[in-house]
């Protein structure tokens, strides 16, 4: 039977009460191999005031907070103990962004480089055409720092013509201490303009430029397919691409890219593309992704070897549509949650599991309070690694915070909660809730809050 104990921030520490006064605690999207990361927000501005990091070996936790507030923390070097982040700010008429590293050894931060992304008058000129009157910072298409060395960072190029076509690319070297700048022209008559961008990391100073081109996703092509010979055909055509890191860095420092070499495959108005939420393949060089006739209806697997780009349809009788794919040392499992009403109190929640590799399903039938609320998005790791999953009530309304949540854990062998609490003290978001495994021998887990 699995053992659970529940941990509060709070208890690790007697700073913490004072820390958590004006300030809440926020889930940082950084892996480390001992610490659980979680970052002090300014409860009203939202912006990161300092970090704690707690050894889940002995429970022992330091909070350091910043000099300076933080719009984000982007980066933490655990060799050296260097934590990355940036701020805006408005300096020789540029609205900027400064990257500032902060040595939670020795205690020194200093601002390393400064992006300018945008005049101010050009900026302020487009807020007034949109008929926005407070200030606020220009929309980042992709902000990530990549690996202990480079940044990448994208966004529209302002032109006082207003025709905001082209894409701003900048690579920053941190070892150098500059910037690369690259425009693109990401015009959106083009039959295969970019939609998004996303880094797909296969060490910590490896990975690839995930791009995806296309003016329009899977559902809406399904929805709003055009006729056969319609003009409008072309804003219906995709794309996807993988663009190797140290590729792309060397391409914009030469000024230029070559997107068409790595594109992995195109399809026209009549198929659609659908990728995995889950990226654990990449680390071991491959990718999945569905491919869907609009036509048939037929969806199928294909496999992606990212070390020479060769493609593989997999063979599975499931029905892939509205699931989730996890992958994990070589085996793909697929997740899939329904929910029905049962009465004025109850929901039932229906739950399978299907292991793409041999073929097996697992479904388990569990009822709910109509209060309790879980999202999926963060509980699939717990249901795939750990037959369980928790939820919490009332519902989250972040117009009525710090409050006391009930929470409880679901085992998915038993179809029942096998713990159930009152929280301890009001939390300000019940999604930064975090299980740890302890002891794998001893299946001794740690529920921190």
């Amino acid at each position: 039977m699995m053992n659970i104990d529940v941990v509060y921030i709070q208890d690790l520490s007697s700073e913490m009460h004072n820390v958590l006064k004006n300030n809440q605690l926020g889930s940082l999207p950084i892996e480390c191999k001992n610490f659980l990361l979680r970052s002090v927000l300014n409860r009203s501005t939202y912006k990161s005031v300092g970090i704690c990091f707690i050894d889940i070996s002995n429970l022992q936790l330091k909070t350091y907070l910043f000099k300076k507030e933080l719009d984000k923390i982007i980066y933490f070097d655990e060799i050296n103990n260097t934590l990355y982040g940036y701020y805006w700010n408005i300096a020789d008429d540029y609205v900027k962004i400064t990257v500032r590293s902060i040595n939670l050894l020795n205690r020194d931060e200093k601002d390393i480089l400064e992006i300018p992304i945008v005049e101010l008058k050009l900026w302020e000129n487009h807020l007034k055409q949109e008929g926005i009157s407070n200030f606020i910072v220009p929309p980042l298409l992709f902000f990530e720092m990549v690996n202990f060395r480079y940044i990448i960072t994208i966004h529209d190029k302002f032109y006082a013509s207003n025709s905001n076509n082209k894409w701003q690319i900048y690579v920053i070297d941190l070892f150098e201490n500059k910037f690369y700048s690259y425009i693109y022209d990401n015009d959106p008559k083009k039959p295969f303009p970019i939609s998004y961008i996303r880094y797909f990391p296969i060490s910590n100073a490896d990975g690839f430029i995930f791009i995806k081109f296309g003016q329009i996703d899977a559902e809406e092509k399904e929805m709003y397919r055009p006729p056969e010979n319609s003009k409008m055909t072309r804003h219906f055509w995709e794309a996807f691409a993988f663009y190797p890191l140290n590729k792309f860095i060397e391409d914009i420092k030469n000024q230029k890219l070559f997107l068409d070499a790595y594109i992995v495959e195109r399809v026209s108005e009549n198929f659609s593309f659908r990728f995995l939420d889950d990226i654990e393949s990449i680390k071991d060089l491959c990718f999945y992704y569905i491919k869907k006739s609009i036509k048939t209806n037929l969806s199928r697997l294909i496999k992606l070897e990212l070390k020479n780009y060769t493609k593989e349809i997999m063979q599975t009788s499931i029905n892939l549509d509205n699931k989730f794919l996890h992958y994990n040392n070589g085996l793909l499992t697929a997740i899939s949650l329904s929910i029905e009403e049962i009465n004025d109190k109850q929901n039932l929640l229906r739950i399978n599991k299907e292991f793409l590799n041999n073929n097996n399903t697992k479904s388990v039938n569990i009822l709910l309070s109509k209060e309790e609320e879980f999202r999926f998005d963060i509980m699939y790791k717990y249901i795939l690694k750990h037959d369980l999953f928790i939820t919490f009530s009332p519902r989250f309304d972040y117009k009525d915070i710090p409050k006391h949540y009930k929470i409880k854990v679901y085992s998915l062998e038993s179809s029942s909660a096998f713990l159930e609490f009152i929280t301890k003290y009001p939390l300000s978001s019940p999604f930064t809730i975090t299980l740890v495994e302890k002891s794998k021998a001893n299946d001794e887990f740690l529920l921190i809050l």
